[in-house]
């Protein structure tokens, strides 16, 4: 949207945003905000016109801002190139002032003061400032309902909104006046209240519909000679004050809380109020109430929000080995403040979404079952490529790199380990090697490199691919869908195999693992046997001693080694 060389405009050391500037919504003169921005700019140090075009964004709500965004690039060099664009834009947008057609349009009710009208036509004059004063007095002549004050607009015509407005107002007062004195229905003058004291008739009340009247001294079911509570106890007097408290008074629990303790026997040194023991057990009932209730809910289904226990994901890589200074210029990367002007990712400018479209014609068990993919790693197409957004690594296998003719001297040394592949295992990857991976047709792909940790074991797939891909091609996936949308030079692409392919995938993975198991299973006991059946040729290997009789004959008397052979001393020399 922007030129060059508004985009590399620095800002001034000491620039101060506005703060007093409302944000522009769409729905105010466009030209008139934007030169009250340009003001704002240039009070808190900034001059260049670049710098404040490049400050904009900052002060739009997200439709207008969306729209600055999707402007094709290099429209805006200069401070018209804006004005031209962004008046041309927003001036169908913004409330225009009314005209002389919509004070026509403001007439008095028929239930509606004459003061309220005049206060009602008077705010909608103020904001039509092109209206003329014989505009108005037409305005008003038309819209009024009062016979008298046409009367008297006629035998004295205004010639200006400001006499129209002085004569209906005095007029207003006059007839508040006339209705505060006399009777407007029969002309006759309003008595006034009897004073207090004087024995004038008090018109009776009416009593409150669907309530019985209670007449003083009835007794009650309840018991002979008592009478219940009568309900003014319980209504505001005349007087203002408040309602009266009951025979007994208003302060009766509070006086019980101020006394000893009447549950503890002997002398006590505290109060009710102050006991422990109550505290104590009105706090086990509370806690058993609760108890109870999250009970009932778990019974019912359990619509809460579950706790969470345990979390388990595949963590590691590079970040394994950091060093102090490496983590702590991390950690002030990540929790650094925001910055005066956004930098925005490439391809963030795209909008993805799934709709009804995306929907296969059937889905069997929804969610089941993984995200393949077939993308293009280096100058090879794999067919067997896991998405695992729960991964934080790119992973290769060795046999995959193998199959693409690559060799391990092509690696660089890595010496970080990664978990969460095996559970409670740690995995020692053989290196690292940047790679090309591309999703996409030949008329509309993206190709980016991404960094892969290569490991020595096999897995069921050709590779996994982690968040480091979802980020790097902006990429956003379903798993209902089994589909996966990035953005493109030409348009959306959107990649996925069949369900059959990612069901035989994963049958795979299952039965690889299954036999991984019992491979590692086979092993433990074949050793075990080993290791047994050495203990028992230990246990039972006899030691030869010779028996009596026996006699040493030399093999050669002249060598100095001194073998022998064990002959029986019975036989001759010979």
């Amino acid at each position: 949207m922007f030129s060059r060389e508004i985009r590399a405009a620095p800002f001034p050391p000491r620039f101060r945003q506005p703060t007093t500037l409302t944000k522009y919504s769409g729905e105010t003169d466009p030209g008139l905000w934007l030169n009250d921005y340009r003001l704002a700019c240039q009070l808190g140090s900034a001059t260049d016109d670049a710098v404040i075009i490049r400050n904009l964004p900052l002060h739009l709500i997200d439709s207008a801002r969306t729209w600055l965004e999707h402007l094709p690039a290099n429209q805006i060099y200069d401070w018209s190139d804006l004005v031209k664009t962004f008046v041309g834009n927003f001036q169908g947008t913004y409330v225009r002032p009314g005209n002389s057609w919509d004070l026509r349009g403001c007439r008095q009710q028929p239930d509606e003061p004459l003061r309220d009208y005049i206060r009602r036509i008077s705010k909608q004059c103020t904001e039509l400032p092109s209206v003329k004063d014989s505009e108005v007095i037409s305005a008003f002549h038309l819209g009024t309902m009062c016979r008298d004050l046409v009367r008297e607009l006629g035998r004295n015509p205004p010639s200006s909104t400001n006499e129209l407005f002085d004569i209906t107002t005095n007029f207003a007062s006059g007839e508040e006046a006339v209705g505060a004195i006399f009777d407007n229905e029969r002309g006759k003058r309003k008595v006034d209240a009897p004073a207090e004291g004087s024995k004038a008739k008090e018109t009776p009340k009416k009593p409150k519909r669907g309530k019985k009247c209670k007449k003083k001294g009835m007794p009650n079911q309840r018991g002979q000679g008592q009478e219940e509570d009568s309900d003014e106890a319980l209504i505001v007097t005349p007087d203002g004050k408040g309602p009266r408290g009951s025979p007994r008074g208003g302060g009766l629990f509070d006086d019980i809380l101020k006394k000893p303790c009447p549950y503890h026997k002997g002398r006590v040194n505290h109060t009710l109020e102050e006991c422990d023991m109550l505290r104590k057990y009105f706090n086990r009932l509370g806690r058993k109430d609760k108890a109870k209730k999250e009970k009932d809910e778990d019974d019912k289904g359990g619509d809460g929000y579950p706790s969470v226990e345990n979390v388990f994901f595949i963590f590691g890589g590079p970040t394994a080995n950091m060093t102090a200074r490496q983590r702590k210029w991390e950690r002030r990367e990540v929790f650094s403040i925001t910055k005066a002007t956004p930098s925005y990712l490439d391809w963030s400018e795209d909008t993805i979404s799934f709709s009804r479209d995306d929907h296969p014609d059937y889905i069997p068990n929804p969610g089941l079952y993984p995200l393949v993919v077939d993308p293009i790693i280096g100058n090879t197409r794999f067919s067997k490529v896991l998405m695992d957004g729960g991964s934080s690594l790119n992973i290769l296998y060795a046999h995959t790199l193998e199959l693409m003719g690559i060799g391990l001297d092509k690696l660089r040394p890595n010496v970080s380990p990664f978990h969460g592949v095996a559970p409670g295992k740690r995995a020692q990857p053989l290196g690292q090697i940047d790679l090309p991976v591309c999703f996409g047709a030949p008329s509309n792909f993206l190709k980016e490199v991404l960094t892969f940790e290569v490991v020595g074991f096999r897995g069921a797939y050709h590779a996994i691919l982690g968040r480091p891909c979802y980020a790097k091609f902006m990429a956003v996936h379903n798993y209902t869908y089994l589909k996966m949308k990035m953005p493109g030079p030409k348009g959306v692409i959107t990649v996925g195999l069949s369900f059959e392919h990612a069901y035989e995938c994963d049958v795979e993975c299952v039965e690889h693992a299954e036999a991984q198991a019992e491979d590692e299973a086979l092993a433990a006991t074949l050793d075990k046997m080993a290791s047994e059946a050495l203990d028992f040729m230990h246990r039972h290997a006899g030691s030869f001693e010779p028996a009596e009789g026996i006699m040493k004959v030399p093999l050669d008397p002249s060598h100095p080694d001194g073998k022998a052979l064990r002959v029986n001393d019975t036989l001759s020399n010979r």
